[in-house]
C-alpha cells in the first residue's frame, strides 16, 4: 500500500497554495471581467451587401420578439464612409452632420429606452443601442420596436443599416409608413457571461486535479508513463474542448463538413450533385451556432442549447469543398457523426459527438505510442500533451489522424531500429498499417519517413537477403499505396487542369508545376528565405504557441520549456539499469536530418504550387503543425554522448510538462479575452 511520507506531504501543500493564489488571481484579472461585460446577442444577422442607405427624415420601425429573460440594451449596427466622414470632421471642421434618434417601444408602445447619436462622432460597424440603467428581467417573448428617425443626415456619408431578406418569424418593418418586406439588423445585450462563472469553478477543479493525480501517479503510486497519460490527457482534452469549441481549430469547418459528407455515404444517405452535399437542417443551424474566432456570447448559446429537446426537420443544401484527403482520415470524427444522427440528438451534440470520438482516438493512440516507445518515454509523453498535439487531434482536422499514425509508425520504427530480439509478426503488420496510412495522407508529405526501413539492422532478420527483401517489400507497398490514392491530390495540387484551376486558391496567379520545374533555383531561394524569416515561428508553431486559428497565444515560456524537457528526455543516463539506452550513431543521425529535410522539401513545394503567389518573397501558407508529425525524429538529432545525465529524471520532466500546460490553458484564457 502507498502512502504519503513527509516529502510528499510538504510538496503537495506547496503545490495547493501556489494553485489557490493563481486560481484567485486568474479569477479576479480574467473570470470576473467577462461576467460584468455587457453580453451582446446579434438577434437578426445582416447579409453582406445587404444595406439600406439613410436619408434625411427617415422613420424606421422594426419590430421582433425577444427572447431572454434579462434585457440591458437594444439596437442595430450602423455602417458609414469613415474617410468622407474624416475629411468633413477635421479639414472642414463640420460636426453639423445630422443625429440619429434611437427610441425602443415595448408592445403597448411605451417607450422604455432612449438614445440620441451625433453622426460626426460615429464609427464604421457601431452598434447603436439604447440601455436600461443596469440590466432587466421579465422580457422573455415581450414584442420590442425599434423606432430609429434620422434629422440631418448628409448624403455622402453613406450612412447604412445592413438588412436579412430571410423569412424571420415575429418582425415586422416599415419605413417612412411603409411595410419593408426585409428584417433589419437587431443587436441586443444582457448581462452575465454565465459560461465563464462556471467555467471558473468546473475550470479550476478540473486544473488541480490534473496537477494532483499526475503528481501522485509519478512520485507516490510509480505509475507508467502511458497510464498517466491516459489520466492527464483525458483532463486536458476537455479543457480544451471547453474553451476551444468546433470550428475555431484552423480549416476545421471545412473538415467538419467532409466528415458529414462521408458519414452520409456511409449511411446511404441521398447524394447531392457534384461538389455539393446535404446536411440535416438540425445540424446545420447547430453548425451556424460556431465561429472561427469565437464570441463571448457564443459560449454561452453553447451552453444554453446544448440539452434542448426538438429536431428541426429538412435537409440543408451546402457546398462540399473537397479536401481530396481519404476517409480514413475523418474516421473518429465520422463515427461520432453517425452515432449522433442514430441517437437522434440535437445539432450541438452530433457536433460534439465527433469531437469526442477523436479525443478517444487520441487517447487510445497516443497510449500506444508512449508504450510502444522503446526509450525516451518521457519525450513521448510530453509529445503527447503538447499544446498542438492535444488542440488538433482534439478536432476534426484530418491533422489528428496524421499526427497520430506518424508517431505510432516513428514508435514501431524505433522498436524494430533499437531492440535486440527477433521481429514479430505484430511488429510488421502494425509497421504496414501505419506506413500506408502516411503513405496515403498529405500529399505524401511524409513518405520519406518510410525511407527508415532501411537502418533497420540485418541483426533483426535470420539473414541479409531477407532484410533487404523486406526494404523492397515495404518499399513497394508504400509506392503503390501512394499511387493508388494520393498521386490524384497531387497531380490536381502541382497542375490542376482548366476548369479545377478556375476555381482554385489564387487560381493562375500560383507557381504550379510548371513553375516549380522552369525556376527551380526560385524555389529554392525562397525556401530558404522563408527559413530565415520563419524558422523560429515554425519551431513555436509546431509545438502549439499560436492555437485556433492563430489568434489564441501561448507563452515561449511553455513552448521552449516543453522542448527543454523534451531534448533532456532523449539524452543518455549514467545509470543505464533504469531504461533501454539508445545509441544514436552518426548513420542513423544524417539519416534522420535527410527525412526531416526531404518531408520539409515536400511541403514547402506543395506550398509553393498551390499557395504562393507569384512576386511574393516568401513561400505561403507553411504552417508550423505541419512539421509536428516528424518531431520524434528531429528530437534525435538532438543526441550526443558527450552530454549524459547522472539520474533518471523523466518523472520529473513529464510532471513540469503537465505544469507548463496549466501556464499554456491561462495562455488560452487571456488571448480568448483579447480575440471575443
Amino acid at each position: 500500500m502507498h502512502r504519503l511520507n513527509r516529502k510528499n506531504r510538504i510538496e503537495i501543500g506547496i503545490m495547493t497554495v501556489l494553485f489557490v493564489l493563481a486560481a484567485v488571481f486568474v479569477y479576479k484579472t480574467t473570470i470576473l471581467t467577462r461576467m460584468i461585460l455587457p453580453r451582446v446577442q446579434t438577434q437578426v444577422e445582416a447579409e453582406e451587401g445587404n444595406t439600406y442607405l439613410l436619408s434625411d427624415g427617415d422613420h424606421i420601425e422594426q419590430t421582433f420578439k425577444y427572447p431572454s429573460e434579462q434585457l440591458l440594451s437594444v439596437g442595430t449596427k450602423i455602417s458609414l464612409d469613415e474617410d468622407t466622414l474624416g475629411n468633413l470632421v477635421s479639414n472642414e471642421k463640420d460636426l453639423d452632420l445630422g443625429i440619429l434618434h434611437l427610441d425602443i417601444k415595448d408592445e403597448a408602445g411605451t417607450s422604455i429606452m432612449h438614445a440620441d447619436f451625433d453622426v460626426y462622432a460615429l464609427a464604421d460597424e457601431q452598434d447603436l443601442v439604447a440601455s436600461f440603467p443596469t440590466a432587466q428581467t421579465g422580457w422573455k417573448h415581450r414584442q420590442l420596436t425599434i423606432v430609429l428617425d434620422a434629422e440631418g443626415i448628409r448624403e455622402e456619408l453613406e450612412l447604412a443599416i445592413g438588412y436579412s431578406t430571410e423569412d424571420i418569424s415575429n418582425t415586422a418593418l416599415t419605413i417612412n409608413g411603409e411595410e419593408g418586406n426585409y428584417t433589419l439588423n437587431i443587436q441586443t445585450a444582457e448581462y452575465q457571461f454565465t459560461y465563464w462563472k462556471q467555467w471558473a469553478l468546473f475550470g479550476a477543479v478540473l486544473i488541480y486535479l490534473l496537477l494532483l493525480g499526475t503528481y501522485l501517479g509519478f512520485a507516490v503510486f510509480r505509475f507508467k508513463p502511458e497510464h498517466i497519460f491516459l489520466f492527464a490527457g483525458s483532463i486536458l482534452s476537455v479543457i480544451y474542448l471547453v474553451l476551444l469549441p468546433p470550428i475555431s481549430v484552423p480549416d476545421e469547418d471545412v473538415h467538419l463538413k467532409e466528415a458529414y459528407y462521408f458519414s452520409n455515404k456511409l449511411m446511404g444517405k441521398e447524394e447531392a450533385k457534384e461538389g455539393k452535399f446535404y446536411m440535416d437542417k438540425e445540424d446545420y443551424q447547430a453548425m451556424q451556432m460556431f465561429r472561427p474566432m469565437p464570441s463571448l456570447s457564443e459560449y454561452d448559446t453553447i451552453k444554453n442549447n446544448l440539452f434542448k429537446a426538438g429536431q428541426e426537420g429538412g435537409i440543408k443544401e451546402l457546398d462540399r469543398g473537397d479536401t481530396h484527403a481519404p476517409a480514413l482520415t475523418y474516421l473518429p470524427g465520422i463515427i461520432g457523426i453517425i452515432l449522433g444522427r442514430i441517437l437522434g440528438v440535437n445539432g450541438l451534440w452530433v457536433i460534439y459527438l465527433g469531437r469526442i470520438c477523436s479525443i478517444l482516438f487520441y487517447l487510445f493512440t497516443m497510449f500506444w505510442f508512449i508504450r510502444l516507445m522503446p526509450f525516451g518515454k518521457p519525450a513521448a509523453f510530453i509529445m503527447a500533451i503538447l499544446p498542438m498535439t492535444v488542440q488538433q487531434c482534439g478536432s476534426y482536422s484530418y491533422d489528428s489522424i496524421v499526427i497520430e499514425v506518424a508517431f505510432l509508425y516513428i514508435a514501431v520504427l524505433f522498436g524494430l531500429l533499437y531492440k535486440q530480439e527477433p521481429i514479430k509478426r505484430w511488429q510488421i503488420a502494425l509497421y504496414v498499417l501505419f506506413m500506408i496510412m502516411l503513405s496515403i495522407s498529405k500529399g505524401g508529405s511524409y513518405l520519406p519517413l518510410c525511407l527508415l526501413t532501411m537502418l533497420i539492422p540485418v541483426s533483426r532478420f535470420p539473414n541479409r537477403k531477407k532484410k533487404w527483401t523486406f526494404v523492397g517489400c515495404m518499399a513497394a507497398i508504400a509506392i503503390a499505396a501512394f499511387l493508388t490514392s494520393t498521386l490524384g491530390y497531387v497531380l490536381y495540387v502541382a497542375s490542376p487542369t482548366a476548369e479545377q484551376a478556375a476555381g482554385a486558391y489564387l487560381q493562375s496567379s500560383a507557381y504550379r508545376a510548371s513553375g516549380l520545374l522552369s525556376e527551380p533555383m526560385t524555389f529554392v531561394s525562397m525556401s530558404i528565405r522563408t527559413l530565415l524569416a520563419s524558422g523560429d515561428g515554425f519551431l513555436e508553431t509546431m509545438l502549439g504557441m499560436q492555437l485556433s486559428w492563430l489568434n489564441v497565444f501561448v507563452s515561449r515560456i511553455v513552448i521552449y520549456g516543453m522542448l527543454l524537457m523534451m531534448i533532456l528526455s532523449v539524452l543518455h543516463i549514467e545509470d543505464g539499469n533504469s531504461r533501454l539506452q539508445v545509441e544514436v550513431n552518426g548513420i542513423q543521425r544524417a539519416s534522420y536530418a535527410i527525412v526531416c529535410v526531404l518531408s520539409m522539401a515536400i511541403i514547402f513545394a506543395s506550398m509553393f504550387m498551390s499557395w504562393t503567389p507569384r512576386g511574393s518573397i516568401v513561400i505561403a501558407g507553411i504552417q508550423g503543425r505541419y512539421f509536428l508529425p516528424f518531431l520524434p525524429i528531429f528530437l534525435l538529432l538532438f543526441y550526443s554522448k558527450n552530454i549524459v545525465l547522472k539520474k533518471d529524471l523523466g518523472r520529473k520532466l513529464m510532471f513540469v510538462a503537465v505544469s507548463l500546460q496549466c501556464l499554456a490553458i491561462y495562455g488560452i484564457l487571456i488571448s480568448l479575452e483579447r480575440v471575443l
